[in-house]
């Protein structure tokens, strides 16, 4: 191997770990803060050391200046971090979708350590993040992912991202979807929860010397953990969809940025 070949896979290696490490610091599962920094930067040093025989073969780094070269690896880390942010929002939409049903049954007030990401969490929301994260990896989800960023590199070349208004454009509006499908979860609970308030507020019209409060809180939690039982068959669905959606829209967002 010459001088020249050595430093271009040399070249070649380190962008395509910046890469690696972006898509690795924000992607569900790899970017929990249980997983040691040491272990996903041993991930993303072995991804590109997995696929640098292939770049070598297809892929030659431009000669660029030192701050082209800068701009160049700042590209591929926004890429990276913004593809495993696309697959992130699947997670945080089934949290979204558990604090606003923990929020109508009345269980918004007990908060549980979540140790995979540091922060508190209401029961039913730290539920839905693990059954998430467990269908996601019975799926083979982390593998899809992984395949579809090992894809990345022959639909986007190295310095070969185009990063423009319409790119970003495209995530936030993709961001929505957040809220768009927590609040598609938690709508049934919502939907009994609300037939159970105008019950109880006809009730409370109809027989004044009731405690309709204590009685309403009972059967808000008895609603909504029958609710909940009854949606578990639907869960793994609601999940597999939301995998397949983000899917999609890495491949749209490689799409334009290349």
């Amino acid at each position: 191997m010459t001088e020249a070949a050595f430093l271009n896979a040399v070249g070649i290696f380190l962008i395509s770990l910046v890469r690696f490490s972006g898509f690795f610091l924000n992607i569900p599962v790899y970017s929990e803060a249980i997983v040691p920094m040491q272990v996903k930067a041993g991930l993303s040093a072995l991804c590109a050391l997995i696929i640098l025989p292939h770049l070598i073969l297809t892929q030659t780094l431009p000669e660029l200046s030192a701050i082209e070269y800068g701009l160049m690896i700042l590209k591929e880390l926004v890429l990276g971090y913004s593809l495993g942010y696309v697959v992130l929002i699947f997670v945080s939409s089934l949290r979204l979708g558990g604090q606003i049903i923990g929020m109508q049954v009345g269980f918004s007030f007990v908060q549980v350590a979540d140790p995979t990401s540091g922060q508190g969490l209401g029961i039913v929301s730290e539920f839905f993040q693990l059954a998430g994260t467990l269908t996601f990896l019975f799926l083979g989800g982390h593998l899809a992912v992984l395949q579809a960023f090992f894809h990345s590199f022959e639909m986007v070349s190295l310095a070969g991202m185009h990063l423009n208004g319409s790119i970003v454009e495209e995530i936030v509006l993709y961001s929505r979807m957040i809220f768009v499908c927590g609040l598609q979860i938690a709508m049934p609970i919502i939907a009994v929860i609300l037939v159970g308030d105008v019950a109880l507020g006809i009730i409370a019209r109809t027989v004044p010397k009731m405690n309709i409060f204590q009685v309403g809180f009972s059967l808000k939690i008895i609603g909504g953990l029958a609710m909940l039982i009854i949606l578990m068959p639907f869960l793994g669905d609601i999940i597999k969809n939301l995998i397949g959606l983000s899917m999609n829209q890495i491949n749209l967002l490689l799409s334009k940025m290349g």
